[in-house]
């Protein structure tokens, strides 16, 4: 059978728009939302501050950390609550910070573990002339929570030096470690002690190290653990000059390397420590002028790097393609932070995002501020432990949140079946490009959006118009940086909007 070139034209198009709308079908997500209205006080308990942690098929729970009364300083409780897998309250429990000497416990971090939420909490005081670092442990399977456990106790002359904690756990949450920073003593070293925990908080090693640096000092440092218990220090020193050095601190045991990894023109912003392979890595951002000019706002970051922290070697240092700088403001990434690194397979991706705060005191009021957040906009790299960079792809967002409402900044990002999805909120008006939007709830109405990033980085946005909250009077905006992923295709999802929230369950189709 013949068929005329113009017949086939029109096949093709066919053919096309078939495949097409199979595309975008696939593409679709179904909400369910527990009503806003139920929420509508921001002043409940327990989910004034929520945070999503352990995801089931029967739902997921959330914590928030809120303080007690008024004052300045108040003391802090955390309410730990369950809800099921539409968003339903289900029950709740409240935790308060262990005293001594009638004196509040501050909290120093909570980390989600194997089915436990660890809290740690340490206090000084000048009595007993102790800093004791606490840990109480909730069980999500019981919602339970144990008896506080006093981990660590550092003697002390005076409360104003009475050294710091910070505790980290391993990516397969069988490990901790706590880093303990002794008091300053003026001309010696830092010194420092290094405990491995088990997940059950026993004690597996205590390490006692001296570092090369001046006791007394000026630093800023990030602690991580690996699973094979490899402790790592990332410390900044000499911040306030024009020079900033970054030093690796690697303890494994009793022993201690240390190696400087920034050097001229390649000073580190923000970076991560990774494990592939059984090798570590330090990744992050860099510029090469740390301390530029007032009036150019700011250092701004230049480069990305990869760093072989067991070969001592730097991989790459890469310099964005111009196609990347010219979408920026003033051809550079100020205020750029590793929001994450997720592994898949050998295949790295490293995504930063823009953000930065500031605040301002409220009139007449007493140790109470206003704050601004700026976020937007982020950047996807997907690298290797070679070097090699498949693509470093542009995601162009931005917006500016006010107090509470800084809880709708940034994204969710997550792999599945090797391909890089983002989830995101954007204005309605933007997305379908209107120029002239009347009525305050229509200028803030938002969707749920999906990014999808091809093998060059290209990205394809889908909206799901879908996804609003109640009404157009009671619909809220959505935060999506607050959003868990139950599978491949479920996550529950956070709303928040004004003084209204909402918890439901998002699944793509």
């Amino acid at each position: 059978m013949h068929i005329s070139q113009n017949s086939m034209k029109y096949l093709y198009i066919l053919i096309l728009s078939v495949f097409c709308f199979t595309i975008t079908q696939a593409q679709t997500a179904t909400f369910e939302w527990e009503k806003a209205s139920k929420w509508v006080n921001t002043n409940i308990n327990g989910v004034q501050n929520p945070k999503y942690v352990f995801p089931t098929q029967d739902g997921f729970t959330v914590y928030s950390v809120e303080e007690i009364g008024t004052r300045a300083f108040a003391p802090k409780k955390i309410y730990i609550s369950k809800f099921d897998n539409t968003g339903k309250y289900a029950s709740s429990v409240e935790v308060l910070l262990p005293k001594r000497q009638l004196k509040d416990a501050t909290l120093l971090k909570i980390i989600e573990g194997d089915g436990k939420l660890y809290i740690f909490s340490n206090v000084a005081v000048k009595k007993d002339k102790k800093n004791v670092l606490y840990a109480q442990v909730y069980d999500n399977a019981t919602a339970t929570i144990s008896d506080t456990y006093e981990l660590y106790t550092l003697p002390i002359a005076k409360v104003n030096n009475s050294g710091f904690f910070d505790v980290e756990l391993s990516q397969d949450a069988k490990t901790f470690a706590v880093l303990v920073n002794k008091p300053f003593v003026k001309k010696t070293k830092e010194a420092i002690d290094v405990l491995i925990l088990d997940a059950n908080l026993e004690l597996v090693s205590n390490v006692e190290q001296e570092l090369s640096f001046d006791s007394k000092r000026s630093s800023r440092e990030t602690l991580f653990v690996e699973n094979d218990a490899t402790v790592t220090l990332v410390k900044k020193t000499n911040l306030n000059k024009k020079s900033p050095i970054t030093t690796v601190i690697t303890i494994k045991g009793e022993t201690l390397k240390e190696q400087q990894v920034s050097a001229d023109k390649f000073y580190i912003s923000d970076c991560k420590v990774i494990t592939v392979n059984s090798k570590q890595y330090l990744l992050g951002f860099a510029t090469d002028n740390a301390k530029p000019a007032v009036s150019m706002g700011g250092a701004k970051d230049k480069s990305y790097f990869i760093y072989n922290i067991s070969e001592s070697k730097l991989v790459k240092n890469q310099n964005w393609k111009p196609e990347i700088l010219k979408k920026v403001l003033g051809k550079g990434f100020i205020d750029l932070k590793v929001k994450t690194v997720l592994l898949d397979g050998n295949d790295i991706y490293l995504i930063g995002d823009r953000f930065s705060k500031d605040s301002e005191p409220i009139p007449g009021q007493n140790f109470e501020y206003n704050y601004t957040y700026n976020f937007g906009p982020g950047v996807v790299i997907k690298l290797n432990t070679t070097g090699d960079v498949a693509y470093e792809s542009y995601i162009k967002y931005g917006e500016e949140y006010k107090n509470n409402m800084e809880r709708l900044g940034s994204f969710y990002p997550f792999i599945s079946n090797g391909t890089l999805h983002v989830l995101a909120n954007e204005k309605e008006s933007v997305l379908k490009k209107k120029k002239i939007v009347m009525g305050y709830n229509k200028i803030n109405a938002k969707a749920i959006v999906l990014k999808t990033y091809n093998a060059s980085g290209e990205v394809t946005t889908v909206p799901f118009w879908n996804s609003t909250v109640g009404g157009e009077r009671s619909s809220v905006a959505f935060a999506p940086a607050q959003t868990i992923q139950l599978t491949d295709k479920v996550f529950y999802i956070y709303a928040y909007g004004g003084d209204k929230q909402a918890f439901g369950r998002m699944t793509l189709e």
